[in-house]
């Protein structure tokens, strides 16, 4: 009989890749959680964050009541994950698998989403607004979040999240 040492000893490098993999599948499993959260408040009627739409542009989401953070931040998140990373990052870009807890990136994302929702419609901004989104907005947002001093420049999809003190930035 072998001890739990011996057996993973010979393999140390593969656990660590699967170690890695299963807590950048638990950091996703975080965001759904947050997501699912969010939906069941509203469905309890206890969030109405769709009422700043009405009102015009919604606000900025550090300017926002706890709550409408929470909501709004699911939303941000669903959207990074689901549209922004798969279409214009790969799985080797330097980003982090929790992005959300790096307050600038939240930031960032928040006035990029903010900034596609008003460009994005042809209607409104005209042929060339998906345009001037790419050149103002995506680019100088996603050179910023993966540079060598951004917030994720210690972090990787793969090696997963590392917290950065304002300090350390420089």
């Amino acid at each position: 009989m072998t001890s739990t040492d011996d057996r993973i000893a010979p393999t140390e490098a593969g656990l660590t890749d699967r170690v890695t993999l299963l807590q950048n599948a638990m950091h996703r499993l975080g965001a759904d959680v947050i997501r699912l959260q969010t939906q069941l408040t509203e469905l309890a009627g206890d969030n109405h964050p769709q009422a700043t739409e009405s009102q015009g542009a919604p606000p900025f989401i550090f300017n926002m009541t706890p709550d409408a953070y929470r909501a709004e931040l699911s939303a941000l998140i669903t959207w990074v994950n689901e549209f922004l990373l798969p279409v214009y990052l790969g799985a080797s870009a330097v980003w982090c698998p929790v992005w959300w807890q790096h307050h600038e990136a939240v930031g960032r994302l928040h006035a990029l989403r903010l900034s596609y929702t008003e460009l994005t419609d042809t209607a409104t901004a005209g042929p060339s607004g998906p345009g001037v989104w790419h050149r103002d907005h995506l680019d100088p947002t996603l050179a910023r979040l993966t540079s060598p001093d951004g917030p994720f420049a210690e972090c990787h999809a793969r090696s997963g999240h590392v917290e950065r003190s304002r300090a350390a930035r420089g």
